[in-house]
């Protein structure tokens, strides 16, 4: 029994964690925003219990003190991501992500010091008030305005108030209730627990669907969409378009010379550099450490490395850097949208620096 409900458990929290993913939005490299903030919490919520049912399956097998570790610290993960995720819709400037996955790792140290009685007594109060911080948390604008954040609030709440419960019996009466068959046994615990995730994820769901995923101008996401929509109407108005791409060799070496905001800032030069000499270009940096500018073709490969050389010397000047990094570039001429998203993520080899690759 107890491992028919268990796989009930891994069963929804798969299922949820699919439609999370299937739910996003759209399949194009340019997502981002509040829904993707969401799908990334909530899905490491599900990826927490699935791995947590796994665990206890394999436990209730005999997989002994390392298996229920895992389960434990995964349980309290799980909790602990729906709470995370709920204050990042919230806009909050700290999540505690960090912290919930230490708390995990805590957890999961002491499950070989403790005996599993003691260690599932503590996982429960974890559950508890990770399950009623998540609570109070959907119950906050701007989070609990949306649709859904409802079944959320009132789904937390009482989850923990079952292990609240559990905690109760197990003061008054010991902890031999939770290994009997009853209302707090491990059969109905499992039992909650699914019906909790797939209330949770039916939450999610309609919550997303209200979620903006238009992701906000200076991230990576927002940059992709630009570049890629710009690539689409030069390639559908003039049948290609120029794509450059603009590296700072040193930046690692400035970023351990000097600082981690010193190389940003030399790259953001970087990119308003190129801004500035390109005027007809769009630019971004979708990917780590490169520049992006995509244009209609008109300019000689040599011609486009002088204006952006020199833009960036009268940064350098503006920033009040006595030096002048040397900056790299590779040039490309697209004929498909897919072709850029390819630059983008890397799935072929870098264009030879002073040609210019077909794509």
């Amino acid at each position: 029994m107890i491992v028919l409900a268990l796989l009930s458990t891994i069963t929804t929290a798969g299922v949820a964690l699919t439609i999370l993913f299937l739910t996003h939005g759209r399949t194009d490299d340019d997502r981002g925003g509040a829904r993707a903030e969401m799908v990334k919490y909530f899905g490491m919520a599900a990826v927490a219990a699935l791995l947590c049912g796994a665990m206890n399956v394999v436990e209730a097998a005999g997989g002994g003190t390392a298996a229920a570790a895992g389960g434990n610290a995964t349980n309290v993960m799980a909790a602990g991501m729906v709470w995370a995720g709920a204050r990042r819709l919230n806009r909050r400037r700290a999540v505690g992500a960090v912290g919930i996955v230490a708390g995990g790792i805590f957890l999961l140290g002491l499950t070989f010091l403790l005996s599993l009685e003691e260690a599932t007594v503590l996982k429960t109060a974890g559950l508890v008030v990770f399950a009623f911080l998540g609570a109070l948390e959907c119950a906050r604008r701007p989070l609990g305005d949306l649709r859904g954040s409802r079944l959320l609030t009132w789904t937390m709440g009482v989850y923990a108030a079952y292990n609240a419960a559990r905690i109760g019996v197990v003061v008054t009466v010991g902890t031999a209730p939770l290994v009997e068959p009853g209302v707090v046994s491990p059969e109905a615990t499992a039992i909650v627990s699914a019906v909790a995730i797939a209330l949770v994820s039916t939450s999610a769901v309609r919550i997303g669907r209200q979620l903006d995923d238009r992701p906000s101008p200076g991230t990576r996401a927002h940059d992709r969409g630009a570049l890629r929509r710009e690539a689409a109407r030069l390639v559908a108005a003039h049948g290609s378009a120029r794509v450059t791409l603009v590296r700072v060799p040193e930046i690692d070496l400035i970023r351990t010379a000097h600082s981690v905001a010193c190389g940003d800032e030399m790259l953001r030069a970087a990119a308003d550099a190129v801004d500035d000499a390109l005027s007809e270009a769009v630019t971004g940096v979708p990917s780590r450490d490169t520049v992006f500018a995509v244009a209609p073709e008109g300019m000689t490969t040599d011609a486009v490395e002088i204006a952006v050389r020199l833009a960036f010397a009268r940064r350098m000047v503006l920033l009040d850097f006595d030096d002048v990094p040397d900056l790299s570039f590779e040039h490309s001429v697209i004929r498909t949208v897919d072709a850029l998203s390819a630059l983008m993520n890397h799935r072929r080899p870098h264009a030879r620096p002073g040609g210019v690759d077909e794509l």
